[in-house]
């Protein structure tokens, strides 16, 4: 890496491995900022020292961030706030003089990816459903506006599913699998855009290590053409799932369900008024009896529930019908996906089989207490 690095969202899933890997591979110049004590646990067994500061206010960042000359936002937290503390990183990078900002955006930006060839910097959609994909969108424009200011460079990842050991697309597959409830949209023929983590950390890095890099919009994903049946299979086959249990689902109209209109209501002022005013046990207890799905107290016959977990986001991407375009950050920063298809799955197996996530009755009941 070059110069002194700040890892913003450093306690959750990339920004973690991204820290790891740069400690371990000797590269002490990093500086991972939490918002809270409770994000350092993560990775206290590195011995990093964290600077506390909060993402969303660029005066609370900026001290946190001093003497970096980069910033890697990484931070996940509320949908509402992703676009005001994008405004925040970019005025917290300015003000310290930081020369590059990394932001992480997704692919969700563009809904299904049903155009070949889609250029890195075409414009995402303002219209999107989902809140997260509206503010992403909106995060991206603001962006946009600021890449003419040649002193402080902006480069804007756009992976579309992150996956490897402890990824939420991993565990939530395996789990569905277990239950029985997992379905495949046409029989699974539509392309599953992965990108593995460690290829995305590496991708970071080497956007880091660039000097002069320019401001823009990049793809980014793992080599090959990976189908949704392909990744099902793989992790069905590795955790001793029948894949005849694999619900299909004719790729038809969408039939909106309870978790869909949930997920409207959580979209819109009211419930964002509303969760001010709810206790928190009250709303992890919702939380917990969502996660559980309607797969949860169906009988299972033959390993396979009466009918499948469908969600609307789910349904949406394994729609999709073409791969992202990665020419243009291959072409800038060269080949950074050192990992496979087959070594990825391997290590995602491993990892499973590590937290119980196996065919039988003791590693189901591990896995449902895990996601509980």
């Amino acid at each position: 890496m070059r110069g002194r690095v700040a890892i913003l969202g450093a306690g959750g899933f990339v920004g973690a491995r991204l820290l790891e890997r740069a400690v371990l591979e000797g590269d002490h110049d990093v500086i991972p900022v939490a918002r809270a004590l409770r994000s350092v646990g993560r990775n206290a067994h590195l011995g990093v020292s964290y600077r506390l500061g909060d993402a969303s206010r660029p005066e609370s960042l900026a001290r946190a961030i001093e003497g970096c000359d980069v910033v890697v936002d990484l931070t996940k937290g509320d949908a509402a706030t992703i676009l005001r503390t994008t405004q925040s990183v970019q005025a917290a990078a300015s003000a310290v003089g930081a020369r590059l900002v990394i932001h992480l955006s997704s692919a969700v930006v563009y809904g299904t990816v049903d155009v070949p060839d889609l250029p890195d910097d075409a414009p995402p959609l303002a219209d999107h459903r989902s809140l997260y994909a509206r503010q992403k969108s909106l995060a991206e424009s603001f962006l946009r506006e600021r890449m003419t200011d040649r002193r402080l460079a902006i480069v804007v990842l756009r992976p579309s599913l992150i996956w490897g050991p402890g990824s939420p697309y991993v565990f939530g597959t395996a789990s569905d699998l277990l239950r029985g409830s997992a379905y495949l949209v046409g029989g699974g023929a539509g392309i599953c855009n992965l990108m593995h983590v460690d290829n995305l950390v590496q991708s970071i890095r080497a956007v880091i290590a660039r000097p002069n890099v320019a401001s823009g919009f990049y793809h980014v994903s793992d080599d090959g053409i990976t189908t949704w049946r392909d990744f099902y299979l793989a992790i069905a086959s590795g955790i001793g799932v029948d894949a005849s249990t694999i619900h299909t689902i004719p790729d038809g109209e969408y039939r909106a369900g309870i978790r869909d209109r949930l997920q409207d209501f959580q979209s819109s002022g009211a419930y964002r008024w509303l969760k001010d005013r709810v206790p928190l046990e009250t709303r992890e207890a919702i939380k917990r009896r969502l996660r559980r799905g309607p797969a949860d107290g169906l009988t299972l016959v033959g390993g396979r529930a009466a009918r499948p977990a469908v969600t609307r986001e789910l349904w949406e991407l394994q729609r999709t019908r073409y791969g992202l375009p990665t020419e243009h950050f291959r072409s800038t920063f060269g080949h950074q996906n050192p990992v496979t298809f087959e070594s990825g799955m391997a290590g995602s197996l491993a990892w499973l089989r590590f937290i119980g996530a196996v065919r039988g009755d003791a590693s189901a009941t591990a896995l449902a207490s895990a996601s509980g």
